[in-house]
């Protein structure tokens, strides 16, 4: 357990669902007491939501039911991946806020929030111009008061009489010109190859 601490303490996410899969598969070769693997596949499943891959979390909720290894712990964690799948946000928040995890899936659960909330911010940078605080906060699971100066510290723009926030302006990226050169070594190119 000591390099899936340290994988969680550096918050190598990656690594620590290569290590935790690994287990369960030693797991399944040859049942041992060394590995408390319903803590594995609480860990697994937490970790499938930090590396944005619940396909594979799904995948890991089948051999979980097949082996009958069923707690309130790994329930909770697939309800938080049933709450993302579903895109339902106030689920979400309220399994991660409601179970008491396991020392060991705090920081998980920590990150998880963090991870999500930005990566919804990012989505609805790009999907809305302006969303009504009301809305936000469901996404962020933040109340109205505090929403509102989350998101103006991400450059966002508030309307009091409306309750609207507005995102920031996107810069365009700039494009390079190409010039007459690059041009000419193209047309070179493309005459070499239709003479060949």
């Amino acid at each position: 357990m000591d390099r899936i601490q340290s994988f969680i303490e550096t918050k190598d996410y990656k690594s620590l669902v290569g290590a935790c899969e690994r287990i369960e598969l030693q797991y399944a070769a040859e049942a041992t007491n060394h590995w408390d693997i319903v803590e594995i596949y609480t860990l697994l499943l937490l970790g499938y939501v930090l590396v944005d891959d619940l396909n594979s979390a799904r995948y890991l909720r089948k051999r979980i039911l097949a082996a009958n290894r069923r707690t309130d712990q790994i329930d909770a964690a697939w309800r938080i991946c049933t709450a993302l799948l579903e895109r339902q946000f106030s689920k979400f928040y309220q399994t991660l806020d409601e179970y008491q995890w396991s020392n060991l899936a705090v920081p998980l659960v920590v990150d998880i929030r963090e991870t999500i909330q930005k990566r919804l911010l990012a989505l609805i940078r790009k999907a809305y111009t302006s969303i009504h605080k009301t809305d936000a906060a469901q996404y962020f699971g933040m109340s109205e008061a505090d929403v509102v100066p989350a998101l103006m510290g991400e450059g966002w723009e508030y309307n009091g009489e409306t309750g609207i926030l507005i995102a920031p302006k996107s810069t365009p990226v700039q494009r390079e010109r190409g010039d007459l050169n690059q041009f000419s070594r193209l047309a070179d190119v493309l005459l070499q190859l239709e003479n060949h």
